[in-house]
């Protein structure tokens, strides 16, 4: 039990802004904590349903949709939006597999960044306003929990792109079967709180996103990165509003 909270801890502080206190740590740790990753997309989640539920007391779905936005990019220190504005910079500004990892890394924001950050948020804030109140805490928690495991799914089915060190480093590491049994047992737990239709659609989207996503960077720079992951995450908590509220209506 000790080590199992040894690597939550891990968990919680490489892939969120949440004090974890002294941990036990060194790079296999870091990589076998990744079992954790969809738990703590649970804790982002509550975060944000925890601050929208507080701001919807006083102020509009809008409002308080934004806040919850504003409370779980802090408790990340917007690591999937970085990834995401990397990834676009990385693949829409550069054509070799070297440039791209190059720019990927590079801490300069470009036009392509800019302009994806700006739609990826809007199309947060368009859906998650769309969906009834009342039920935007548990499919915020939903989302983040559950696109999160994709990543996990990805680190799984293919390989770490980059030879030289970086943060996203422990990737590279194979990934046991324990861990990713726990990390999908994780990752679906909240979906039984979900209509069966749009958990079994949103299953197979995700599915989709991974295949085509997985493909593609793979014929690009023969692999995963730290911002890939990112961008897969954020793809996949998007279609999973999307799909909620496609589907929402006709249930």
């Amino acid at each position: 039990m000790k080590q199992q909270l040894n690597l939550f801890f891990h968990a919680l502080q490489f892939y969120s802004r949440i004090p974890a206190g002294k941990i036990d740590y060194s790079e296999e740790n870091l990589a076998q904590s990744i079992r954790y990753f969809p738990l703590v997309g649970s804790v982002v989640g509550i975060v944000g349903a925890s601050v929208f539920m507080l701001f919807m007391l006083v102020f509009s779905q809008g409002v308080s949709v934004t806040a919850a936005l504003i409370s779980m990019i802090a408790v990340t220190g917007a690591l999937h939006e970085d990834g995401v504005s990397d990834f676009f910079d990385g693949f829409g500004g550069a054509y070799t597999r070297e440039r791209i990892l190059e720019i990927m890394k590079d801490s300069h924001v470009g036009a392509y960044g800019v302009i994806s950050l700006v739609l990826l948020l809007l199309a947060k804030f368009s859906l998650l306003t769309s969906i009834t109140p009342e039920k935007v805490p548990l499919v915020l928690i939903a989302a983040h929990t559950s696109s999160r495991f994709v990543a996990v799914a990805l680190m799984k089915s293919s390989s770490y792109a980059r030879t030289e060190n970086s943060k996203s480093a422990h990737s590279r590491l194979s990934l046991s079967r324990t861990t990713v049994v726990t990390a999908f047992v994780f990752g679906v737990l909240p979906l039984v709180f979900i209509p069966p239709l749009v958990s079994a659609v949103t299953a197979i989207v995700y599915a989709i996103i991974l295949f085509a996503l997985k493909h593609y960077v793979e014929k690009k720079i023969g692999g995963f990165t730290g911002d890939v992951l990112g961008t897969l995450q954020q793809f996949c908590e998007i279609a999973f509003y999307l799909v909620y509220t496609a589907l929402i209506s006709l249930i």
